[in-house]
């Protein structure tokens, strides 16, 4: 067949649909529905209905009449379940008793169909208002989350679950109200799924990661997307939108999302309602108290951006999702698995280390014995009594009074002592074969931490600041594996020859240039220096060595000194991510500021203060994250009673930290 003319006839047969459907919108129009509700025109269309403007003749009212439509092709059992859809629709609106939900009035039977019939909200979706405004204050965008909340909190305490809260179900209307929509996917407690088996329904961006793989979800679920309608709320765009939805999907799972740069006084609320684990997502009322506050605090000016498209609800293939969130968890899994075996062993070149050592000191003890007990044996037989008067002789040579056969003999015994001294410490500083040596290029020499490190861009995981960090601990043990110990003089906590470790190189004074009482601290361990308070030494290590604390007994004041050899370049967003976990571990956690600050010319500072009880004390914290190059990230965290902080003590250790610090390494 000739192309051109198979061109054509296509053509054709798009226009001829085109008008057979206008043809039946325009039969529809006008249309009297239950001799009660007269059919205007049509305000919107989706996959499965038309949302029409009506008149109710009866009350003399403008109502809105959802129909539910069939596309061309679609089996009985599938009508049936869109029916049951669409009722259950009804039904779990009717059910929900909130301003911010929209009100149903009737349901009418026609066609074999259900139209339902519920209140006209006069105004954009909030997806609408971005594309064509650009994105919300953090401040309106609070309020909107919070008229969202109402709810789902009044949904969820009817045992429905919207499982599709995006920007373009949010309706603004022209009073400033918001409504949340289409409650056509969700879940009735005690009612069976219409979901198709095997298939996700929701927009990939929005839909939760236990839903993603394939989990029972929960109130929880509906948390996420608030936090993901939140995010496009200021942002302009969605999160974790990779273009496809498996995509999409797969980073819900496995990645972090990208820092927001509009949230502003948004950001914690955001991070703590998209955390993974829905056990340590945000939940109704902690996400209602912070959303509160923003709403509360003077409104920031933010940046326009672009705003974004419009969301989709689409039917993901479970199976495929799954798959694909298999294959990123292996490549977690392997990365893990490779931190796991080089973080053994950096901890086998340690204890190698430590044993050298311990076996050079046993080595020199001895030769220094056996020289002794060489020369004491020499020198055993008296010497002959000297006449009254007669003058002293001269001190004989070494050989008058040693064989030089005996000489020769200590002087090996020696050789050999120093060839075996040499021979431990070559071994433990060296690696099993020459993989491990190129492993430990570049990273700082053996002792090094490069992991668990809070400093900006990694994931915080100290014992005081991380997600692990129980109740605000203060480390896991010591440099010297028993808590409470202090690594001794000239070994760091992380297993290096150090010039100083905790007991300070110099005191305070005139001249020093340091405070009195104050001396500097040198750890290669975790490549700094930096000046404290005299009498300050280690008493915990921080997370999986990531860093040491250093205190007098193990209370307050204290400072923690973080290193990873991998930071990340924005610390204001490596707090902001860190604050749910800290929180959930923490007793009577509180923010006080998440700023961004400049500090010694570094590339990314940013300054986390908060208050929360540790060992029954309110304490404040100060905790400064910033990389200082590609290889060397750091955190400086500074502890005091609360009722301290202003103190002489707590203000000059605070500021002779920040002032004395120096990267090593």
């Amino acid at each position: 067949m000739n192309p051109v003319v198979e061109k054509a006839d296509a053509v054709a047969a798009a226009v001829k649909a085109a008008a057979a459907k206008a043809a039946e919108d325009g039969q529809d129009e006008g249309r009297l529905l239950a001799r009660r509700y007269r059919l205007r025109e049509v305000l919107g269309k989706g996959g499965m209905g038309t949302v029409w403007r009506a008149e109710d003749e009866t009350l003399g009212r403008t109502v809105a009449v959802k129909e539910l439509r069939f596309s061309t092709g679609v089996d009985e059992d599938e009508k049936r379940r869109l029916i049951t859809r669409t009722l259950r629709e009804a039904k779990a609106i009717a059910r929900i008793r909130s301003g911010g939900a929209v009100t149903v009035f009737d349901v009418v039977d026609e066609d074999g169909r259900p139209w339902i019939v519920m209140e006209l909200i006069e105004g954009p979706s909030l997806a609408d208002f971005i594309r064509e405004n650009g994105p919300l204050t953090p401040h309106r965008a609070a309020e909107v989350g919070l008229a969202v909340l109402d709810v789902l909190r009044a949904a969820h305490g009817q045992g429905i679950l919207h499982r599709d809260v995006k920007p373009s179900n949010v309706l603004i209307a022209r009073t400033g109200r918001v409504v949340l929509t289409d409650f056509g996917i969700a879940q009735v407690e005690g009612d069976p799924s219409v979901t198709s088996t095997g298939m996700l329904v929701g927009a990939p961006s929005y839909i939760s990661p236990e839903r993603a793989r394939g989990q029972k979800p929960g109130p929880p679920a509906d948390m996420w997307s608030l936090g993901g309608l939140l995010y496009a709320a200021v942002e302009g765009v969605p999160p974790y939108d990779k273009g496809s939805a498996l995509a999409t999907l797969t980073a819900v799972m496995t990645e972090p999302v990208d820092p927001p740069k509009n949230a502003g006084p948004l950001t914690e609320v955001i991070y703590g309602l998209l955390a993974k684990d829905p056990a340590r997502r945000l939940d109704d009322e902690r996400a209602r108290a912070m959303l509160t506050a923003v709403v509360n605090a003077p409104e920031p000016v933010t940046a326009t951006v672009l705003a974004p498209a419009v969301e989709e609800t689409r039917q993901i293939s479970l199976a495929d999702a799954k798959e694909a969130a298999a294959k990123a968890t292996a490549e977690k899994a392997a990365e893990k698995a490779e931190k796991k075996e080089r973080e053994r062993l950096e901890r086998e070149q340690r204890e190698r280390a430590r044993a050298a050592l311990k076996a050079t000191r046993k080595a020199a003890a001895a030769a220094a014995a056996a020289a002794s007990a060489t020369a004491a044996s020499a020198a055993e037989s008296p010497a002959p009594a000297r006449a009254p008067g007669r003058p002293s002789p001269v001190a004989a040579p070494l050989t008058d009074v040693m064989s030089r056969r005996t000489i020769a003999l200590a002087i090996a015994g020696m050789v050999v002592a120093l060839a075996v001294i040499g021979s431990l410490i070559a071994y433990a500083f060296s690696g099993d074969d020459p993989k491990d040596k190129k492993k430990d290029e570049g990273k700082g020499g053996p002792g090094t931490a490069v992991s668990g490190s809070p400093s900006p861009g990694s994931s915080p995981k100290t014992g005081e600041t991380g997600a692990t960090s129980g109740k605000g601990g203060t480390g896991t043990g010591s440099a010297n594996g028993g808590p409470g110990s202090q690594p001794s003089q000239g070994q760091s906590p992380g297993g290096q020859q150090g010039q100083s470790q905790g007991q300070g190189s110099g005191s305070g004074g005139p001249g020093t240039g340091l405070p009195d009482g104050y001396a500097k601290v040198t750890d290669l361990g975790f490549h700094f220096s930096m000046a404290m308070p005299s009498g300050f030494k280690v008493t915990g290590i921080a997370g999986e060595n990531s860093g040491a604390i250093y205190s007098r007994d193990g209370g307050f004041p204290r400072i923690q000194v973080d290193y990873t050899a991998s930071p990340g370049n924005d610390a204001r967003a490596a707090w902001a991510e860190a604050v749910a976990g800290t929180a959930s571990g923490s007793t009577n956690y509180r923010t006080i500021r998440i700023d961004a600050t400049e500090y010694n010319g570094y590339p990314t500072v940013a300054d986390w203060e908060f208050e929360r009880e540790q060992k029954g004390i309110k304490v404040r914290v100060l905790n400064r994250g910033f990389k200082v190059d590609a290889k060397h990230g750091y955190a400086i965290m500074i502890s005091c009673a609360a009722d301290q902080w202003d103190a002489p003590e707590c203000t000059t250790m605070r500021n002779t930290a920040y002032q004395t610090f120096q990267p090593l390494g």
